[in-house]
């Protein structure tokens, strides 16, 4: 089984240190940059509790990563690393299913471990899913901070898986290197120096979330699929970089086509997690919580008034 796509904030800092190792996906650097800007695009889209939790947000974009090596142990690593990638090759032009267990199944007709594949699209789907039910469970009672704690979470954790494919190389079995006749990787080291970029991007803030601009999709499913398309028809211009690809602790000159490329995945980053967002709330919309499921917030009583012992003599 091939080793996770996204490893830790640690393994990437094992990497810089010579321990080895594979990097995060965008690295810690730029899931954070990219989660903040996209909350922040959707100021007045959605309540006025999720963009001032951009911070709790960004903080949990990292949490995927934590949960495969080094940090995340076995069976963890090995149930989560498919989460953040999709070889779009190895099906051969088969039709996705709409759900995850069809796709396991489609696999095993196939002949494919789905682990190899990868299962990217069905985790920004199934989290987006789940984003649109914690969203649902805030119009339902919004006094309670606990629900506005589960939406951010649980956005956090969106950003990354929506972030990942939006990098090429975790849309395509040419992940780490031009992929051998058998489909393996060669490890050229490629997929950490790209991972690198958005880290070491100067953004413009202003120009990003003016071009983020986003929007709910009129199908979530269509949505995820067409935005891995537009990222694996980029991996052949990532091969055209690759020798001005700055290494891991080398700067990114700022003007040049590496930051153009870096810019414009910045932006697409952004406005796919965003526009994931928006979706989420308009849907949640559409769902009632059950009868069964009453949970208003009851602050917690005050404790009671401490009483102060006098002294003798007093």
């Amino acid at each position: 089984m091939r080793s996770s796509r996204a490893w830790s904030l640690l393994g990437a800092l094992g990497v810089l240190l010579g321990l080895g190792g594979r990097a995060p996906a965008w690295h810690g650097r730029g899931h954070h940059v990219a989660t903040t800007l996209a909350v922040g695009a959707t100021r007045g889209k959605l309540p006025a509790f999720f963009a001032d939790g951009a911070a709790t947000v960004a903080h949990a974009s990292l949490d995927p990563d934590l949960f495969t090596r080094p940090i995340g142990p076995e069976p963890l690593h090995s149930a989560e690393a498919p989460e953040h990638y999709f070889d779009v090759e190895l099906l051969k032009g088969a039709k996705l299913p709409a759900t995850r267990y069809e796709y396991l199944a489609l696999c095993a007709k196939l002949g494919l471990k789905p682990d190899k594949v990868g299962l990217g699209p069905f985790s920004v789907t199934e989290w987006t899913q789940r984003l649109t039910v914690a969203f649902a469970e805030h119009r339902a009672y919004g006094d309670n901070p606990h629900v506005r704690s589960k939406c951010l979470l649980y956005a956090g954790i969106l950003s990354h898986y929506a972030q990942d494919l939006c990098q090429p190389l975790h849309t395509t079995i040419h992940w780490d290197g031009r992929a051998k006749s058998d489909n393996s990787s060669p490890r050229t080291g490629i997929h950490r120096k790209v991972d690198a970029l958005l880290g070491k991007l100067d953004v413009d803030r202003r120009a990003v979330l003016k071009d983020a601009a986003p929007a709910a999709f009129k199908d979530l499913r269509r949505a995820v699929l067409d935005e891995i398309a537009r990222s694996n028809k980029l991996v052949d211009r990532v091969y055209e970089l690759e020798q001005q690809l700055p290494e891991l602790t080398a700067p990114l000159k700022q003007d040049s086509p590496v930051a153009a490329f870096t810019g414009e995945r910045m932006r697409a980053a952004v406005r796919f997690t965003a526009s994931l967002y928006v979706t989420a709330w308009r849907d949640s919309a559409k769902l009632k919580m059950p009868a069964w499921y009453a949970r208003p917030y009851e602050p917690p009583p005050s404790p009671p008034p401490t009483v102060r012992k006098q002294s003798k003599g007093t």
